[in-house]
């Protein structure tokens, strides 16, 4: 069963324009950034790239994620597959890990960059390595939010703006640090510090356990949401 959700999960998506329009906009604005910030270093370095992505991705998992649960509780789906035997924890595991899937392909063909950095230059192949992870853990944390928020609404529209809200409160979390006078504390929540990490060449274990934890809390939360209608 969760399989057969998953697969039918990810031909929707793909059957939609969403994620083909999503990702010529989100490599577009990569390249132009991108290359803006090589051509000033005038340098082969992956670094940069990192975070800009990780920005972009930001901003467009919600958008991708925002009809998972929302559209089918719009069109009574929802209550459908909630009245045969399927388990909660697996129709919200398997339409995560198709929004997971789409957002590795989504941002797969940023890996463009490592070929041209390479045939013109020799980038360190440590801050690559990590800092691709690091683009997959975010593209995993933020995908669990947009299915979080999603599970909230029957409004695709709200659950896009739901979902890039609490991204982006996440995402700046570090910049209240100083503000608020509470050191560190807020930057420990912060997506793009974590992700700073990784870009770096650095891949910490309380990085990845922060991801992991951000994964589990959500799913948890949309679980719990989807399970509510299930007993209306």
């Amino acid at each position: 069963m969760t399989r057969a959700i998953f697969n039918k999960e990810l031909k929707q998506l793909w059957a939609s324009p969403l994620p083909y329009v999503l990702g010529a906009v989100f490599h577009a604005t990569l390249g132009v950034l991108a290359w803006g910030q090589l051509g000033g270093r005038q340098q082969a370095v992956f670094q940069p790239i990192v975070p800009i992505a990780g920005f972009l991705l930001v901003v467009a998992a919600p958008i991708l994620t925002s009809r998972t649960l929302a559209e089918e509780a719009r069109t009574g789906t929802l209550e459908l597959l909630l009245a045969i035997p399927v388990s909660t924890t697996k129709l919200v595991a398997a339409k995560y890990l198709a929004v997971l899937a789409t957002l590795v392909v989504l941002i797969a063909p940023a890996g463009l960059f490592v070929v041209l950095l390479t045939l013109y230059g020799s980038p360190d192949a440590g801050p690559i390595v990590t800092g691709t992870v690091g683009l997959v853990v975010v593209a995993a944390g933020v995908g669990a939010i947009g299915v979080f928020a999603s599970s909230l609404t029957t409004s695709q529209p709200l659950a896009a703006i739901a979902g890039l809200f609490l991204v982006m409160v996440l995402w700046f979390a570090h910049a209240g640090s100083d503000v608020l006078s509470v050191g560190g504390f807020l930057g420990g929540f912060s997506i793009s510090e974590r992700l700073r990490s990784f870009a770096g060449g650095v891949m910490d274990g309380g990085d990845v356990l922060y991801f992991l934890s951000l994964i589990a809390v959500s799913l948890a939360a949309a679980r719990v949401a989807v399970e509510s209608r299930r007993w209306r």
